[in-house]
C-alpha cells in the first residue's frame, strides 16, 4: 500500500530574525559537535596507529574533515528551501555525507529528520540506501587502508551506520505526524469555529426574519381590526340615527297625547284613561328602544325615513326586479305582528335583509335565495340560504364588512347573528328578542 505524505508547509518568503539564529545555531551547533566527534576519531586513530598513520589514512581523515565542515556549514541554510525536488536532492546529499565523514555527524542527523518530516517512504529509502552506500565504501576503504579487517566487524560497523540514521529519520516521522495531527485539529476547530458562526449568523437572520414577520402580522392585525373598529362604528353610527328618530316618534306621540290631556277640559274619564294609556305605551317603548342604543353621534342628517314592516316586502321586490330569485317566507307569523313592535327591531330586520340581497347578487348571481321571518314565544329569527356558485364554492367566501354591521346591529338589540358555508350552501342566521 502506497502511503501518500501531506505536503510541508513552504516556509515564508520574509525571513524573520528568529529563523535566521535557529539557522545559525544549527550550522554552529553542528560545526562544534562535529569538529569535536572528529578530533576523538582521529585521536583515536593516532594512538591505534602509534603516531605513524599511512599517508592515504590521512588523506581519507582530510576528505573527511573537508566534507564535514561543507555540510555542517550549509544545513542552517538549507531549511529555507521550499519542499521539492532541489530540497530533497541537497538533504539526501547532507544525509549520504554521514557515510563518509565524522565531522558530518550532526549535519547528516538534521539533514535525515527534516527527510523524515516530509514522511515520504521514497525518500526515506533512498535515504537509508544512500547512507548504507556510502558507509560501506568508507568502511572498505579503511580497511583496505589498514590492511585488513575480519567481514564481522565491517557488518557491525555498516548495521550501527544504518540503525543510526533510521534514529533521525523515525523522529522526523513523528513529529511530522504531530504537526498534522495538530494541523488538522487545528482545521478542524476552525471549521467548527466557521461553521458555529455560520449557524449564529443563520439563526440571527432567521430570528430578524421572524421578528419582521410578526411585526407584519401585528400591522396586518392593527390594520384589520381598525377596519373592524371602523365598520363596526358606522353601523353603530346608523343605528343611533334610526333609534333617534324612533324614540323621536314616540316622544312625539307622548307630547301629543299629553297636550290634549293638559288642554281638554271635556275629556271623558274613559278617554282620559285611555290617553294616558296611550302615554304610558309610548314612553314604555322609547325606554326599551333607548336602552339598545350606545354612546354614539347621529352620521348624517337627511337619509331615508325609517323602515316599516311594508318595507321588507319591498326589499324583496326590488331585488326580484334587479333579477335575483328571491322568495321570503313568514313561519308563525305575518307582517301585522312586526307593527306592534318597536321600531327599531322593524329597521335592523329591513338592513339584514338588504344585506343579505346584495351579497347574493354579488356572489351567488342566478342562484335561489330562500329567506325565512319565524318567531316563537322569545325569539324572533331571520334565515337566509342560498346555493354557493360554481366560481363562489371554488374559492373563498368574502366575509365582508355588511356582515359585521349585522351581527353588530342583533348584538345591540340582545341578539346574535353567524354566517358561514355549509356544504354547498352559504347561510346567513340573526336572532333577536321577540
Amino acid at each position: 500500500m502506497t502511503v501518500t505524505a501531506p505536503p510541508v508547509p513552504a516556509p515564508p518568503s520574509a525571513r524573520s530574525l528568529r529563523e535566521w539564529l535557529i539557522a545559525l545555531a544549527q550550522s554552529c551547533g553542528g560545526f562544534g559537535l562535529g569538529l569535536l566527534f572528529f578530533l576523538v576519531v582521529f585521536g583515536m586513530m593516532l594512538e591505534e596507529l602509534a603516531g605513524r598513520p599511512p599517508g592515504e589514512l590521512v588523506a581519507l581523515y582530510g576528505l573527511d574533515a573537508a566534507l564535514g565542515m561543507l555540510v555542517t556549514l550549509a544545513i542552517g541554510p538549507l531549511r529555507f528551501l521550499r519542499p521539492g525536488r532541489l530540497h530533497s536532492a541537497l538533504h539526501l546529499v547532507a544525509a549520504m555525507a554521514v557515510g563518509m565523514s565524522t565531522f558530518a555527524l550532526v549535519a547528516s542527523a538534521i539533514a535525515l529528520y527534516r527527510l523524515g518530516l516530509r514522511r515520504r517512504p521514497v525518500l526515506d529509502a533512498a535515504a537509508i540506501l544512500a547512507v548504507g552506500t556510502t558507509s560501506a565504501l568508507t568502511i572498505w576503504l579503511d580497511a583496505s587502508i589498514r590492511g585488513g579487517s575480519s567481514g564481522a566487524t565491517s557488518l557491525a560497523a555498516l548495521a550501527v551506520m544504518i540503525v543510526g540514521a533510521l534514529v533521525p529519520l523515525l523522529i522526523g516521522h513523528v513529529v511530522g505526524t504531530r504537526h498534522e495531527l495538530v494541523a488538522t485539529l487545528r482545521d478542524r476547530a476552525a471549521s467548527a469555529d466557521r461553521e458555529r458562526e455560520t449557524a449564529q449568523r443563520e439563526r440571527e437572520t432567521a430570528q430578524r426574519e421572524r421578528e419582521a414577520a410578526e411585526r407584519e402580522a401585528a400591522a396586518l392585525v392593527r390594520e384589520r381590526d381598525a377596519e373592524t373598529a371602523r365598520v363596526r362604528a358606522e353601523e353603530r353610527s346608523a343605528l343611533a340615527r334610526d333609534m333617534h328618530d324612533s324614540i323621536s316618534h314616540h316622544l312625539a306621540a307622548i307630547a301629543m297625547h299629553a297636550g290634549a290631556m293638559s288642554y281638554r277640559q271635556d275629556l271623558a274619564p274613559e278617554d282620559l284613561r285611555r290617553s294616558a294609556a296611550t302615554v304610558r305605551e309610548a314612553a314604555q317603548q322609547a325606554n326599551g328602544e333607548l336602552r339598545t342604543v350606545l354612546v354614539t353621534l347621529r352620521a348624517a342628517d337627511g337619509d331615508a325615513p325609517l323602515a316599516t314592516a311594508p318595507t321588507l316586502t319591498e326589499i324583496i321586490e326590488r331585488a326580484r326586479a334587479d333579477g335575483l330569485d328571491v322568495d321570503l317566507t313568514w313561519q308563525d307569523m305575518d307582517p301585522q305582528d312586526l307593527a306592534g313592535r318597536d321600531r327599531g327591531t322593524v329597521v335592523t330586520l329591513a338592513r339584514i335583509l338588504t344585506e343579505i340581497t346584495a351579497n347574493a347578487a354579488k356572489h351567488a348571481p342566478g342562484a335561489p335565495l330562500r329567506v325565512t321571518l319565524s318567531r316563537d314565544d322569545e325569539h324572533l329569527v331571520l334565515t337566509a340560504r342560498n346555493p354557493l356558485s360554481a366560481t363562489a364554492a371554488g374559492a373563498t367566501i368574502s366575509t365582508g364588512h355588511g356582515l359585521l354591521g349585522v351581527q353588530e346591529r342583533v348584538r345591540l338589540l340582545g341578539g346574535d347573528a353567524r354566517c358561514g358555508a355549509d356544504g354547498g350552501t352559504f347561510e346567513v342566521e340573526a336572532w333577536m328578542p321577540w
